[in-house]
Order: C-alpha cells, then sequence, then structure tokens
C-alpha cells in the first residue's frame, strides 16, 4: 500500500532537481548543444573543476554582493533581485562562448543555483547543483556521440 510522503519545500526542491536534471540534459544534448567529449576521466574532473570554480565566483562572490547592493529589495519574492541579476552575468558570459542558445538554457539552471545559494546560505549546495546538472549533460553527450 503507498503512503503519502510529507516533504518539506526544501526537499521538494532538491528531489525536483535531482529528477529534472537527466530528461532536462538529454534535451539539452539532443537538441544539438552537446558537451565535448574527449577523454572521460580528464573532462568529468574539469568539468567538476569548472562548475565548482563558477559558483565561488558567481553564487559565493557577485551574488551576496548583489544582494548587499539591493538590500531588502524583492526578498520576499522566490526568486531575488540578486538571483536574477547574477544569472543574467553568468548566462551573458556563456552566450560570449557558447553563444546565445546556451545562454538562454543556462539562465533558468543558474536561477536554480541562486535559489539553492540563497536557501541554504551556502555555496556548496549550487555546486553540487550544478556539477550534477553538467556530469548529466557530459553523460548525455557521450551517450549520443556513440549512437
Amino acid at each position: 500500500m503507498l503512503r503519502a510522503v510529507n516533504l518539506s519545500a526544501m526537499q521538494a526542491f532538491w528531489l525536483a532537481c535531482v529528477l529534472a536534471g537527466p530528461p532536462v540534459a538529454w534535451a539539452v544534448a539532443a537538441a544539438g548543444f552537446p558537451m565535448p567529449v574527449n577523454d572521460p576521466l580528464r573532462d568529468l574532473v574539469a568539468i567538476a573543476a569548472w562548475s565548482v570554480a563558477e559558483e565561488i565566483v558567481f553564487r559565493g562572490g557577485l551574488q551576496p554582493l548583489l544582494a548587499r547592493w539591493f538590500g531588502a529589495r524583492g526578498r520576499s519574492w522566490p526568486i531575488t533581485p540578486a538571483n536574477v541579476a547574477t544569472s543574467v552575468v553568468f548566462a551573458a558570459l556563456h552566450a560570449w562562448r557558447h553563444g546565445a542558445a546556451v545562454a538562454l538554457g543556462v539562465f533558468p539552471a543558474s536561477l536554480l543555483y541562486g535559489v539553492a545559494r540563497e536557501r541554504t546560505g551556502r555555496i556548496a549546495p549550487a555546486a553540487l547543483l550544478h556539477v550534477w546538472f553538467n556530469v548529466l549533460l557530459y553523460a548525455a553527450s557521450w551517450h549520443l556521440a556513440r549512437t
């Protein structure tokens, strides 16, 4: 017999992120935006390192700076102005290297990383989400390159 599971809002957020990651990553790779696949071990180490480094810069540095600048404005909203501004910069920098379509796809993911940062007050959850998605995108890219 099935019984109802009561999840907190934060638990529901994490579960949604974990479950949505694989189909979103697959769709991104299948839509023509895969990651380059060369040497899996080296690639995965680089993916993890870059993901964590980006989160240190954006969610650890820029987002708190913008949160102080914006002050209390917008704190009652689920997505704060500091998160939106950080995500715009994050997406713009991805556009510079990967193009506008990738930037549009990166923007909502960046918002999720920002929510994780704001809800927990720590960088590590945002970094874990970022690594999770990039590893899934790499796995989908690897699979599609071999089929």
